[in-house]
């Protein structure tokens, strides 16, 4: 086990150089959310008997002296839809004042989905009642973090690490992606922190810290609660810098990236928490300390386009093969009414936000289930001396795969195959996964929202 000790000597020295009139402010707070014990979680989807490990929403407040502000709210959850997310950051924004929210959902597989308050997605939440009682407790924790907001220093570091693999595999013989343990594949093998030192106390107050992997080492034949690895990793970071930090967990773009071992034991989702943990405090020790003291946040929003639906011809041979499947045909059906009436499917919507620290930091934030490729490259391009990237975040509607993988077709695979391969992506309202395309529009909305007078530092 690593010997983080030092790491309190150091904050004490570079804090008492600070100037007191620090322009920066932050404050942090956390609720629990767990489901009770029977209600429904997911994925796949089952009744809890209890609870491993609780689930959690926690907030770090940032606002500069001019009064630009960001609420960035980690939640234990695995998703939420867009109208969830539009509603919920409505009356963040009139019962606290609050212009900007980041709402990043971990995407753990033991948990459950948010719905809009009285429609919980939650089969057997009646009343919607832990539904609409997790949405007041997002708003208090916002609130309460708020609230507490005092004079900071911020530090920004990095460290190398790897929980999972990527997941694509191609077959051989036939050119089709699977799903597997791909270790020659991309990933991204680091986790960002950016930690909020109070200038009162000369301590962190608050950590966030941000990897891209499934949370998906819980197996999905656990009927216990849990926010597998990522509320393991928070956990061994307080246990060193202590149980009154609050540490919120980003998730990134890790939409073709498996937890590993995928699916095997809550122990094994533990032990690749304490490892994450551990990477994010020497991404703690070795960070460095950011000077700017103005906070800007932009945003952007752009539509996705589908992929095109199969011919007339491909679609009868469909529907004549799986007539008896009740699933399948009503999608069927669907892109039967389409094509009828000359229309594609609907596009993804794509939100895109960045929350900038002069050139010296800066958070993008995605929708959807993002492939690594995209956070590589935001690192790559982004003209900021340390970045910082979420997927998953203020709404979902699958998955945004790379180009390369979407001109696959049918052979692209569970994340980006199109009929008559039934990949996930079928199954939506979509009909499919984004089109060939995609990749560039991302991009060009992403480095929309950068100065464009910046380059990158030395």
């Amino acid at each position: 086990m690593m010997n983080f000790r030092p790491l309190f000597i150091t904050c004490l020295i570079t804090l008492s150089s600070l100037p007191s009139d620090a322009r920066i402010r932050a404050g942090a707070a956390e609720q629990e959310i767990t489901p009770r014990p029977g209600l429904e979680i997911q994925h796949y989807f089952r009744k809890s008997i209890g609870v491993r490990d609780p689930l959690f929403a926690r907030c770090l407040y940032l606002e500069d002296k001019s009064g630009n502000a960001v609420a960035i709210v980690g939640l234990d959850l695995i998703m939420a839809s867009f109208e969830t997310c539009d509603e919920l950051r409505a009356e963040i924004r009139e019962k606290c004042g609050v212009k900007h929210t980041l709402l990043n959902f971990s995407h753990t597989h033991a948990s459950a989905a948010l719905g809009p308050r009285g429609r919980s997605t939650v089969s057997n939440d009646e009343g919607s009642r832990w539904n609409d009682r997790t949405l007041d407790s997002i708003i208090a924790v916002v609130a309460e973090a708020q609230k507490k907001a005092e004079p900071v220093s911020l530090r920004a570091g990095r460290s190398k690490v790897q929980v999972g693999f990527n997941r694509r595999l191609t077959n051989a013989g036939n050119g089709h992606v699977f799903m597997g343990v791909n270790r020659m594949g991309p990933t991204v093998p680091w986790v960002n922190v950016l930690v909020a030192d109070s200038l009162r106390t000369s301590k962190p107050l608050a950590v966030l810290f941000e990897h891209a992997a499934h949370p998906v080492i819980v197996p999905h034949t656990s009927k216990l609660t849990s926010a597998d690895f990522p509320g393991a990793a928070g956990n061994r970071i307080r246990d060193v810098l202590g149980s009154n930090v609050i540490t919120v967990f980003g998730q990134g773009c890790g939409g073709n990236i498996n937890g590993f071992p995928l699916r095997s034991t809550h122990e094994k989702a533990e032990e690749a928490g304490r490892r994450l943990g551990d990477a994010s405090l020497k991404a703690i020790e070795d960070s460095r300390r950011i000077a700017t003291s103005m906070l800007s946040v932009k945003s952007t929003t752009v539509t996705l386009p589908s992929a095109p639906l199969p011919d007339r011809e491909l679609l009868a041979e469909m529907m004549d093969l799986e007539k008896n499947n009740v699933g399948r045909m009503k999608q069927l059906r669907r892109i039967q009414n389409l094509l009828k009436q000359g229309k594609q499917p609907p596009g993804r919507r794509f939100d895109a936000h960045a929350v900038m620290l002069g050139r010296e930091w800066c958070l993008t934030t995605m929708p959807h289930e993002m492939f690594c490729q995209y956070e590589l490259w935001i690192d790559k391009h982004a003209p900021f001396r340390n970045t910082m990237t979420f997927a998953f975040t203020n709404g979902y509607e699958g998955y945004v795969a790379v180009d390369q993988a979407l001109a696959l077709g049918a052979r692209g695979g569970y994340e980006a195959g199109r009929l008559p391969n039934w990949g996930g992506q079928v199954y939506t309202r979509h009909l499919g996964p984004p089109a060939v395309g995609a990749e560039k529009i991302v991009k060009k909305a992403l480095s929309s929202l950068w100065p464009s007078d910046l380059s990158p530092p030395e």
